[in-house]
């Protein structure tokens, strides 16, 4: 079942980098949702005054290297910017024409809870990993967050760097939701640290957002969803 959620949905999926004097430097996952170079990510990745671009994936049959020396970046600019319910959505600067599957985005009421899904990202991309990563898990629940945003709570450690990528329901093979990161027991951040990593963030509990918020704002661009 993974295997052709990776080969319908492997190759819209992006590095997002900022670009400038010091390079590319790596900030998370997004992917293509629309023939008109339109990408999905997370808001809480971007900084609206940085210059963005993606990198395409690796081809996803092929042993790649796991650390890129040269890239093909692509400028993108911000189009919709939807930080309460952590979601952006990206354009190309120079849109090229591509092909996006069709019937792409789901409805996030058809998903229940105990559903199998993937998810693709590029995880640990800022410390040099820049192969795409196929992973699966169950929803486990269906939550709201402080300020509402509804989110899918996933069983399963969603590493840094998978944030912006699709959340797909294995069932349909539509995307349902943004990757958005993992619960922390301890809050943001612990006392005891080994080298930069705190003692107790680490959980099996991680959310992602629902692909209507990125619809929402789909439609605001007058795209046909």
């Amino acid at each position: 079942m993974l295997k052709g959620i990776a080969q319908h949905h492997g190759g819209g999926c992006m590095m997002i980098v900022k670009t400038g004097e010091k390079g590319v430097e790596f900030i998370g996952s997004g992917f293509l949702c629309h023939s008109k170079g339109y990408i999905i990510t997370c808001a809480h990745t971007i900084n609206l005054t940085d210059k963005l671009a993606v990198i395409p994936p690796q081809p996803l049959n092929e042993f790649n290297q796991l650390t890129l020396e040269r890239v093909n970046f692509f400028d993108v600019t911000v189009a919709q910017f939807d930080p309460e319910n952590d979601v952006a959505l990206l354009k190309l600067t120079h849109p090229q024409p591509v092909s996006v599957p069709p019937n792409l985005i789901g409805n996030e009421s058809s998903v229940q809870v105990g559903a199998s899904v993937g998810y693709l990202g590029f995880p640990f991309g800022q410390a040099g990993l820049h192969t795409l990563k196929v992973s699966q898990s169950i929803i486990s629940s269906k939550v709201k967050s402080t300020n509402g945003t509804k989110q899918f709570q996933l069983d399963a450690m969603v590493h840094e760097g998978n944030s912006g990528g699709p959340l797909i329901d294995i069932a349909s093979g539509q995307i349902i939701g943004i990757i958005s990161g993992r619960f922390s027991p301890t809050g943001s951040g612990g006392h005891i640290k080994i080298g930069n990593h705190a003692l107790g963030t680490e959980s099996t509990i991680s959310y992602a957002t629902s692909i209507n918020y990125a619809r929402a704002l789909m439609e605001s661009e007058g795209l046909n969803v």
